[in-house]
């Protein structure tokens, strides 16, 4: 039933409080973009994340059709777990500046409008090179930070090893549908040998690691 509701809408907004509630919903996202399709068959929805902090938010597309773009975890190097328990309120990001989820929401909202006037819609691509839409550019992802009024857009490209949209993870999803979403569920720690991530960390050495601060010179 989620699945056949995320295929019957456009847009899916990922706006839930925990990193780890956004895992399923990204994930039949992006299933939905592999999908074999006929002529005059529906289009896949596009996947949007709006994330908070304290004083500062995310907001990020995901991959679509064949326009590749990092999604909400492929900057992750762990699978995702309970990031909710023993955490005071500010921890949760429950407590944030009081404009936040005005502004954030809002941002989303115009990168939908001006994916839509793109001549290339939802799979818009974002370069230095690339066109805009009559609205102006469409980033894979803006970064706000209220603190000093900024916003930050950015190009993004999605991790081969990532816990959520990597090949891996798709195919094994493809292939076993809910029994492996119930398994995840149960031991996410799964994901992080499924996707290569695991076998990636295993083979970084101590030496291939460069730790700095900001006493070092460069």
């Amino acid at each position: 039933k989620l699945s056949d509701l995320i295929d019957s809408h456009d847009v899916v907004c990922m706006l839930t409080d925990s990193r780890e509630s956004r895992w399923l919903p990204s994930l039949l996202v992006g299933a939905a973009q592999r999908r074999p399709r006929r002529e005059g068959d529906p289009l896949p929805p596009l996947g949007m994340t709006v994330a908070l902090g304290f004083d500062s938010f995310l907001v990020s597309r995901q991959s679509y059709l064949e326009s590749p773009a990092a999604c909400y975890f492929c900057n992750d190097m762990n699978a995702p777990a309970d990031s909710l328990a023993f955490r005071t309120l500010d921890q949760q990001c429950t407590v944030t500046r009081p404009g936040l989820s005005g502004l954030s929401s809002s941002t989303a909202v115009e990168l939908i409008a001006a994916l839509v006037q793109h001549p290339d819609g939802f799979a818009a691509p974002y370069g230095p090179q690339t066109k805009q839409s009559c609205l102006g550019v469409v980033p894979h992802q803006v970064r706000g930070y209220v603190a000093d009024y900024r916003l930050s857009p950015a190009e993004t490209e999605p991790f081969k090893n990532c816990i959520c949209c990597s090949q891996g993870v798709m195919e094994r999803y493809e292939e076993e549908g809910l029994e492996f979403i119930a398994r995840i569920v149960t031991n996410s720690a799964e994901l992080e040998k499924i996707s290569g991530l695991q076998a990636m960390q295993a083979a970084v050495r101590e030496d291939d690691v460069l730790a700095f601060d900001e006493f070092d010179d460069f």
